[in-house]
């Protein structure tokens, strides 16, 4: 039989494919991007076949179109096409994948537990693999993570679970609330999230994950001001003695950067003494020779490494030379120029606005997951991966997918 001749052979396909697709953010960039191709390739079949009348929120949809457009358009000055045209195709493919899911929430809302319930039984078998290679050395599979002071499980020595873990635990914890209402218990289980993502060793992703569930908490246990209170101190006590016991790496990767902060002229300091920082500056340099539209998404990696930057000034400005500049704004600002960012910035504020009200009526705590996990993914200053990258873009669909699927359409 055809698999595509019959409506429920489709959806069952894509009930199927996104409850098993945080599996493919941990295989890898070949697999997510096949998820996306066959998920969005899907539902843009089904739409066009018109057998049915499919009720998708236009006000979304027109959002992401526009945001596609304006990638489009970047394109015609890109300094380099080719690297730029695969990541701009993947965002089409990206509209219906969010689409997608969007259907299936207000078509199959019975079904979305057993979604979610999938998505918490993988993320619960990540967290056994990370304890294990945290207390052996190596994960399930024998994977470990090159850099020192970092866990890198099913990821291995790309060692980037701690972006997977800041993308999924909102959502586990929505799902465990739903499940169990116990406030001991539901604050037991997000403080000790907290702390397996400071033992991933991710900074950047640590302190997005301690933001998205300290906001989570605040927002969703209904328990008193003092009692969160005191769970955050009880965290700080805990981490403390863990802190103490762990290996140099470890202590090294949290302390070196963070002395800089502290003092005076902190963040400033950092950036002049860090990797970070000349990736930064190189970035603005950039922006200001193509104020308008960047170099082209996807080619800060050769742009930067250009011999006209070999005399910024920066302490660092040999090591300047990087995929992305590592922070979403000054990504934007040096491939899309101003036209992507303010494109960008309507497209994305429009979205959380959209969900937020919705969310103020309808009180979901998914979709509240959704939208504290977006609003923390665009903070600035924080180390980012490249937003339009195949593994940092997988987990930002996915909630912005939650974040937008359960708006009602008016």
């Amino acid at each position: 039989m055809n698999l595509i001749n019959k409506k429920t052979n489709i959806d069952n396909f894509l009930l199927i494919f996104f409850s098993i697709y945080p599996i493919a953010i941990l295989i890898g960039n070949y697999a997510i991007n096949l998820f996306i191709l066959i998920i969005g390739s899907f539902f843009f079949f089904k739409l066009i076949r018109k057998k049915e009348k499919i009720d998708i929120n236009k006000k979304v949809f027109f959002l992401l179109i526009f945001f596609f457009i304006s990638l489009c358009i970047n394109l015609f000055f890109s300094d380099n096409i080719h690297l730029s045209y695969q990541r701009v195709v993947k965002i089409f493919f990206i509209i219906f994948f969010v689409l997608s899911f969007d259907y299936l929430i207000k078509n199959y809302f019975q079904n979305l537990n057993n979604i979610f319930k999938v998505w918490s039984i993988i993320f619960l078998i990540v967290i056994f693999d990370l304890f294990i290679e945290f207390l052996i050395g190596n994960n399930l599979f024998g994977q470990t993570s090159i850099m020192p002071g970092r866990l890198g499980s099913f990821t291995g020595e790309e060692s980037v679970i701690g972006g997977f873990f800041f993308g999924f635990c909102l959502i586990f914890l929505s799902f465990i609330y739903k499940k169990n209402q116990d406030i001991k218990l539901n604050i037991f289980i997000a403080l000790s999230l907290i702390i397996i993502s400071f033992l991933i060793g991710e900074r950047a992703n640590f302190i997005k994950t301690l933001l998205a569930i300290i906001i989570y908490i605040f927002l969703v246990y209904r328990v008193s001001l003092k009692i969160k209170f005191f769970s955050f101190i009880l965290i700080i006590c805990l981490i403390y003695p863990i802190f103490s016991s762990l290996n140099s790496d470890f202590k090294w990767r949290y302390t070196q950067d963070i002395k800089l902060i502290l003092n005076e002229n902190g963040l400033k300091n950092y950036l002049d003494n860090s990797n970070y920082g000349a990736h930064r500056n190189v970035a603005k340099e950039i922006f200001l020779d193509n104020p308008m539209f960047g170099v082209g998404i996807k080619n800060f990696r050769f742009e930067s490494a250009k011999e006209k930057y070999n005399d910024l000034e920066h302490k660092y400005n040999d090591r300047r030379v990087s995929n992305h500049p590592h922070e979403l704004y000054y990504e934007f600002l040096s491939e899309t120029g101003i036209f992507g960012l303010v494109c960008f910035l309507i497209f994305i504020i429009s979205s959380i606005f959209i969900s937020l009200k919705n969310y103020i009526i309808e009180k979901n705590i998914y979709q509240l997951s959704g939208i504290i996990f977006i609003c923390i993914s665009i903070l600035p200053i924080i180390p980012t991966g490249a937003f339009l990258s195949t593994m940092t873009s997988s987990i930002f669909w996915i909630n912005y997918a939650i974040m937008i699927g359960f708006n009602k359409i008016k």
